[in-house]
């Protein structure tokens, strides 16, 4: 007798897709960019947010496209190896998305530590709360994508809610204080700054490929993946809009654009000084969210490569019962905590830290979108059940406005050598790792392609 089938409902559905293509962004670092970008920029920031928007959508046709064509856990080194080798298959998914994990997630802990730590009180230990968050969430990740997803779709939609209300309730005028001297909606016309900018809205966008890892493990992913991934960037303009206009509306952009914590002067402003605990909860759920699906989709992602041999062996480790990547999992879940501890707890430099990960996210949608191309061309065979509108236009245009924004992602003079920097150390580090690699251990050219593998 043959075994049953398994259930329809199994699976991830739409809304735990959504919940994980918007969850690495509703984060606090994506607020405190959008709060000091409108306080820098002006109109000229709203300009950019648009501008950001419409390359991520361009990369998420991109991602779709792949993931659906290629589904594997490996996501971007999946695509990137069939196309144009191992060694860029390498180099930019560490270069994409560990480095984010080493740049952004200890900023992210430094600023939940410090609310945590204000608003509570309580006598814990130094790091106890980056620790604990982790923790929790390696944990609830080790367990499998059901609990993952039970916590992930809770956490996306109450964040993004609160963000959204947050700053519809200041337009609206609802705000328990009045404006501050010099906010309101035409401080916003003088000095805009756009162009410099866009790499700074980009984070606001980016990670909404995040939940590709999760396609294997989707119920209906033709029909959800491509939908989870556009209407997130869609419900993601407008609520980043809203909250950085009401966000002028009450504070003035000096105010804005110098604070190292802006979106928590919003939150003051709007629900008044004795709500410290309520924002501590809400700037908890914002981390959390992050935290949880990183820890979710990165180690999938490692856990894919170590199974092509472009990674060490024991991060393809799989839990026996459970299935999850508990291996990769640990070591992501290392990687923030060793920032936060190597930097003492300190958030100086987050803006040139979160725009240098920018710049490398940036680089790797432009190896998937060149990634793209060259699968098209060298193999029109594969199935293709979402296909990119207007290619090739959308891609060209898509790769022509990234190099344009990296080459003009500093917003200010005094920050292009920091960016410079860090960017390039990393990218430096990880080009010579991924070329021993490929040549010494997995003994292939670098830029040789790999026959694709469906599955």
């Amino acid at each position: 007798m043959s075994n049953p089938s398994p259930p329809r409902s199994a699976g991830l559905g739409f809304k735990a897709l959504f919940a994980a293509a918007i969850g690495v962004i509703v984060a606090q670092l994506g607020m405190v960019s959008s709060a000091q970008g409108i306080g820098i920029g002006g109109w000229g920031f709203v300009v950019a947010l648009v501008i950001a928007f419409a390359i991520s959508l361009a990369n998420a046709f991109a991602y779709a496209e792949m993931s659906l064509m290629l589904p594997s856990q490996g996501s971007l080194s999946s695509f990137a190896e069939a196309a144009i080798g191992n060694f860029p298959a390498i180099m930019l998914v560490f270069a994409g998305y560990v480095t984010p994990a080493i740049f952004g997630l200890p900023a992210e802990l430094i600023l939940a530590d410090a609310i945590l730590t204000d608003a509570l009180k309580l006598p814990l230990p130094t790091y106890f709360w980056p620790v604990a968050i982790v923790a929790l969430f390696a944990l609830l990740n080790i367990l499998g994508t059901d609990v993952f997803a039970r916590v992930q779709t809770l956490l996306s939609f109450v964040v993004l809610l609160f963000l959204g209300v947050l700053g519809a309730v200041a337009l609206a005028g609802g705000s328990s204080a009045a404006p501050a001297e010099g906010a309101g909606l035409a401080q916003l016309s003088k000095d805009t700054v756009t162009i410099g900018l866009v790499a700074l809205a980009f984070w606001v966008f980016a990670g909404i490929e995040f939940v590709t890892p999760l396609v294997t493990e989707a119920r209906n992913p033709r029909r959800d993946l491509p939908r989870a991934m556009i209407l997130g960037l869609v419900a993601l303009l407008a609520v980043q809009v809203l909250f950085v206009l009401g966000a002028a509306t009450l504070l003035p952009r000096e105010k804005l654009a110098s604070a190292p914590t802006p979106h928590l002067d919003v939150a003051a402003a709007v629900l008044g000084p004795n709500a410290a605990v309520i924002i501590a909860v809400l700037a908890l759920l914002a981390s959390a969210s992050l935290i949880n699906t990183v820890l979710a989709a990165v180690p999938r992602m490692l856990a894919g490569m170590a199974d092509n041999g472009q990674v060490f062996p024991l991060l393809k480790y799989r839990h026996p019962r459970l299935g999850t990547p508990v291996a990769a999992i640990l070591f992501v879940s290392a990687l923030p905590l060793i920032g936060v501890f190597w930097s003492g707890g300190k958030v100086e430099a987050i803006l040139p830290l979160m725009i240098a990960a920018s710049v490398a996210w940036l680089m790797a949608y432009i190896m998937a979108q060149v990634s793209l191309m060259v699968l098209r061309a060298r193999h029109p065979e594969l199935p293709r059940p979402f296909k990119v509108p207007g290619y090739p236009v959308v891609p060209v245009l898509a790769i022509a406005g990234m190099v344009f924004v990296i080459a003009n992602s500093s917003p200010a003079p005094e920050m292009t050598r920091a960016i410079a920097t860090y960017t390039g150390v990393v990218l430096a580090l990880f080009a010579v790792v991924g070329a021993v690699w490929v040549k010494a251990v997995m003994r292939r050219g670098l830029f040789e392609p790999v026959k694709p593998h469906l599955g």
